[in-house]
């Protein structure tokens, strides 16, 4: 095997498009669980996000579904995965989320930075924080709600000059791109805990010994991500574009009526507050990025399920119905927010079944959560929601969850050590738009 062969063989979206190329059928007994599969490829491994949508997924579902697409939606486009994979598959892509921190990820996953411009920058960005810390010059860190408890002063000191510096010297061209290293840069030298959704810190013993790392985590998280951005400019279609929209499925998508051929996306499991915090997730990101403490702080509450507010619910669900009726008994308080989660999800079919054509298709990979006990099926609720819209169920096809970043257990009542299990497995459900 020569060089060129074995450089083909490193990727399995190489080894994909090879089988695809010469003709050959994906086996019927192909699981959707990839436990093996390397998921930072390409843009994906820039930043972690909750519950992210794994690539190959995205990958099979496009490839699946999407055949003669021009144009992908994902309405909750999290971090942009499905957007990434459709610039790859050579289809134009639409991301929507109205988590700003999200935002930035999936435009700055999905742009086509030039990479020498961003090595030229970046040697500019080291020679000034050198000369910075030569210097000896002091940058005040931004103050926020907490910041002490969240970082500590050698934290706070190298990131507010590290912050000073990418402002200073980085061209606007490229300056998202070095956004993204440090933002990742942030949370790896907070106080919070590790793989955790929430905000929870360090235990107060081991904080003594915390050695937050600025400068050397950021330039390894920045040449690492410039790899990534090498990767996907060889292999994603240049003639494709991605935008994405800072906003709320429920007040509209800004697309023509049918201009969409497929969607493939990850909603919430449930509302942030009790299931996955996207919100708190993104929190100090955003602060040390300069948003405004009521914006960083409000995403949970604005998502599907954040606030009890009384609908008039246009759908029908059986499903639903059993499991409200079961989770009332034990606490009719959670079964109203159960509720409201799914009023709201609702809220945003129509919309969907406006921007969709018909024929399309429409794949949502969901979780089923429990709560109170009560093992709430949405992948068959959301299969009757979209019925009263237009959509007819195709398929669904379930997988383990080895590779999502979910945790085994977590609080969905939110008081400390009140656990439940998570979902260990998802359903992705294939649903078609009809006439």
């Amino acid at each position: 095997m020569g060089l060129y062969e074995a450089h083909l063989t490193t990727t399995d979206r190489v080894r994909e498009q090879m089988r695809l190329h010469l003709g050959l059928a994906e086996s019927d007994g192909e699981d959707w669980d990839y436990a093996a599969a390397d998921t930072k490829t390409h843009t994906h491994g820039y930043h972690i996000y909750p519950a992210m949508m794994i690539p190959q997924v995205a990958r099979r579902l496009i490839r699946t579904y999407g055949g003669g697409a021009r144009l992908l939606l994902d309405p909750f486009c999290g971090s942009g995965t499905s957007l990434v994979e459709a610039r790859l598959a050579g289809v134009n892509a639409v991301g929507i989320d109205l988590n700003p921190f999200a935002v930035l990820l999936a435009r700055i996953k999905t742009t086509d930075y030039d990479p020498l411009a961003v090595h030229r920058h970046a040697r500019k960005l080291r020679q000034c924080v050198d000369d910075l810390l030569k210097q000896g010059v002091d940058v005040p860190p931004p103050r926020f709600y907490n910041i002490d408890y969240w970082f500590k002063p050698e934290a706070q000191r190298d990131l507010a000059l590290l912050r000073y510096a990418i402002e200073g010297a980085v061209p606007a061209e490229t300056r998202d791109f070095f956004w993204v290293a440090f933002a990742a840069t942030v949370r790896e030298c907070s106080n919070t805990r590790r793989g955790e959704y929430k905000l929870y810190r360090i235990p107060e013993a081991e904080l003594p010994a915390y050695r937050p790392r600025v400068f050397e985590t950021f330039w390894e998280r920045l040449g690492r991500n410039l790899r990534g951005l090498e990767e996907f400019l060889r292999d994603r279609d240049p003639h494709t574009h991605a935008q994405v929209y800072e906003r709320d499925l429920r007040e509209g998508v800004p697309l023509p009526t049918g201009a969409v051929d497929i969607v493939v996306t990850s909603p919430p499991y449930g509302d942030s507050q009790t299931t996955v915090a996207y919100g708190q997730f993104s929190r100090l990101v955003l602060q040390w990025l300069g948003y405004d403490d009521e914006t960083a702080k409000s995403i949970d509450k604005r998502a599907l399920g954040g606030r009890l507010a009384p609908t008039e619910p246009r759908y029908e669900s059986p499903s639903l119905a059993r499991a409200l009726a079961a989770i009332g008994d034990a606490c009719p308080k959670r079964a109203a927010q159960v509720k409201q989660f799914y009023d709201d999800f609702a809220q945003c079919f129509p919309e969907l079944s406006r921007v969709v054509r018909a024929g399309g298709y429409g794949c949502f990979v969901v979780g089923n959560r429990t709560v109170k006990g009560v093992r709430l099926p949405t992948d068959r609720i959301l299969i009757e929601i979209a019925a009263c819209f237009g959509w007819t169920h195709i398929t669904t096809h379930h997988r383990n969850i080895p590779n999502k970043r979910m945790p085994l257990r977590n609080s969905p009542s939110n008081k400390p050590g009140e656990l439940s299990p998570t979902m260990t497995e998802e359903h992705i459900v294939v649903l078609q738009r009809q006439p």
